[in-house]
């Protein structure tokens, strides 16, 4: 070691604060003080991406790099950070060596230097200081109830500890028995589990029966988690729990507890939240961004990379006068309203999610029943030229005819029908009925050559195994010529997984089959993706077009669409033309074919018929 290296290890194991060397997000050294606090072996940090989680980093060093995480996106150069398992906050100094912030220094200043309390070992949490709250009061530390516990008096079924925690009697002979462990955590992740969760959140309702609370329910749910079970086996996906499990639970201290309830769904347990409900709320809202981003660090294993998101809905509980499986359901139904928001969301429980889940169930009983019914009828709306104004085939579109002949909206009884799975069985009806309708037209010799009928795939029905198969046997079936076919599919779809979606669709395509992107302009998409993307036409939303002559802007945006698909040969339908005004700038822009009530809205197969005829 030369003479420089020697002072420079003097002067930093000199300093008498924790300090760490990074350099491209990774650290390169840090002192023993650093070491100590973040419970780390200096070979365990050196490496260390402040990018990327492992499981085997302690939670004091996983959440410090959450926080560096934070501090580099907003250039941060002070920071305020609890370290699991310390009392005293920790003042954190990063200085930025260079201007990109790919090299910095970061110091860890604080009062005390006491090793973090372990993970979760024991049965219920350490009392926190009354100053914390939110994630400044989380420590991951559970311990054996010891024999100070004494009956209540005001219960007899109820046992306090020395915490003033009380748990029932029987849970704690239960807790100290032999198998204890298994009874009440989980095997996989060691993390309580449903029912040591359901208990003590009865416990704390109990105790707190008639005063105020202020305490949250968050419950989380990995999305699209059984991709990774389909695609990679169960081996991995339990893999995959366990470092979640890992990441979420390094960030939870304190009272609060963090369960995996089943499957890829954990829940946290947050006794005291805040002062009072509105600050509650923001701290819950920041909680709850805090787990997303610890799910949403890249995963290594096996050489796969593993990115998933979360779904999290947090159920606010001011009310302790309510059963814990009601609480629970509350923050299951905030959680499937963060799903219906597009997944990778948070909700807050809200009575009308829970009436408007009510109707759902319903409509999901009537929806299967509609099946067994033949209730579902398809109506086609007519495709035209721009230029001619000669008929160029249309779009199937599926309706629900109800036994009383009411027809419900689109708009509400499809989300159901993809949300609860039933949208794969109608989507293979709509797939075969088409090819009937076009086997009719065909032999009433009505159907021209250069005429297409488009067919919707939904996001469920896409990721179908059967698509292809299903898209075969009912060409066969009918006899159909697949030029006649053109599947519709939005640009949210496809960009879910962009390559497994080429693949799909080129196994359509080459059948000889077209592909159009549907609703285009009003997703996240970059137009880049058209491209890469195999497809034939492409579709502008009639939010667009409906006031593209009265909107400069709506305009610019529809002629931004036809510059970008001329230069990749896509021919271009515009969706919602209700105006001759509108017509008149589509035929202007070069645009090749519309429909809308200009025309004609969506009509029975007997109607489209008469038009094809005429």
């Amino acid at each position: 070691m030369s003479s420089k290296e020697e002072l420079y290890k003097v002067l930093v194991e000199s300093v008498p604060y924790g300090t760490l060397f990074f350099a491209y997000g990774v650290c390169v050294d840090a002192n023993q003080n650093a070491l100590r606090l973040l419970e780390c072996e200096l070979k365990q940090l050196i490496g260390a991406s402040v990018d990327k989680i492992n499981g085997d980093e302690s939670s004091a060093l996983v959440d410090l790099k959450l926080q560096l995480k934070k501090a580099q996106m907003g250039k941060q150069k002070t920071l305020s950070w609890t370290c699991p398992g310390q009392g005293a906050p920790i003042h954190v100094e990063v200085v930025y060596v260079t201007e990109d912030g790919k090299e910095m220094v970061v110091m860890l200043k604080s009062e005390q230097d006491k090793a973090a309390a372990s993970g979760a070992e024991g049965y219920h949490s350490k009392p926190t200081n009354s100053g914390q709250s939110g994630l400044d009061a989380l420590s991951d530390s559970w311990e054996p109830m010891d024999e100070s516990a004494v009956t209540s008096v005001g219960n007899p079924e109820l046992i306090v500890d020395d915490s003033g925690r009380v748990v029932s009697e029987r849970r704690v002979a239960e807790r100290r028995a032999d198998d204890g462990q298994k009874h009440y955590f989980d095997g996989l992740t060691s993390l309580p589990n449903r029912q040591m969760l359901a208990e003590s959140l009865a416990d704390f309702l109990e105790i707190h029966q008639g005063g105020p609370v202020c305490a949250a329910v968050m419950m989380l749910d990995l999305d699209h988690f059984k991709d990774i079970n389909d695609s990679w086996g169960h081996n991995v996906g339990d893999q995959v729990i366990k470092k979640i499990g890992q990441a979420l639970v390094s960030l939870v201290s304190g009272d609060n507890m963090l369960a995996r309830m089943s499957g890829d769904e954990f829940v946290l347990f947050i006794p005291e939240l805040a002062d009072d409900p509105s600050k509650a709320a923001w701290s819950a809202q920041a909680i709850a961004e805090k787990l997303g981003e610890a799910v949403a660090s890249p995963i290594f294993l096996d050489g796969h990379e593993v990115i998933l998101t979360a779904s999290i809905g947090i159920a606010l509980l001011t009310d302790a006068d309510l059963r814990a499986d009601r609480v629970l359901q509350y923050a299951d139904t905030a959680m499937y309203e963060a799903k219906r928001k597009g997944r990778n969301s948070i909700a807050f429980f809200d009575p009308s999610i829970t009436q408007k889940a009510q109707r759902q169930i319903g409509m999901n009983t009537r929806l299967r029943k509609a099946m067994d019914n033949h209730e579902f009828v398809l109506y086609i709306q007519p495709q035209i030229s721009v230029e001619t104004g000669e008929l160029l085939g249309g779009e199937a579109l599926l309706r629900w005819m109800n036994a009383d002949k009411v027809t419900n909206m689109p708009s509400e009884f499809i989300p159901v029908l993809e949300s609860s799975g039933l949208i794969v069985d109608v989507g293979r009806w709509v797939i075969r009925t088409s090819c009937e309708y076009l086997r009719n037209f065909i032999d009433m010799g009505i159907w021209q050559d250069h005429m297409r009928l488009g067919i919707n795939i939904s996001p469920r029905q896409f990721r179908d195994p059967q698509l292809l198969d299903i898209v075969q046997h009912s060409m066969k079936s009918y006899n159909i010529d697949p030029s006649f076919l053109n599947f519709e599919v939005t640009e949210s779809l496809v960009i879910e997984d962009v390559d497994d979606a080429i693949k799909k669709m080129e196994a359509i395509k080459a059948l000889g089959a077209m592909f159009s992107i549907d609703d285009f302009g009003i997703g996240y998409s970059s137009m880049i993706y058209l491209k890469r993307l195999p497809f034939d036409q492409l579709k502008i939303d009639r939010e667009f077009i409906r006031n593209i002559h009265r909107d400069s802007e709506s305009r610019g945006i529809v002629e931004a669409i036809m510059a970008v698909s001329k230069q990749y040969g896509l021919k271009v339908t515009a969706e919602g033309v209700e105006s001759q005004e509108a017509l008149d700038i589509l035929r202007e822009l070069g645009c090749h074919s519309y429909q809308g009530s200009h025309f004609s809205m969506p009509v029975p197969c007997d109607r489209f018929t008469k038009l094809l005829a005429a």
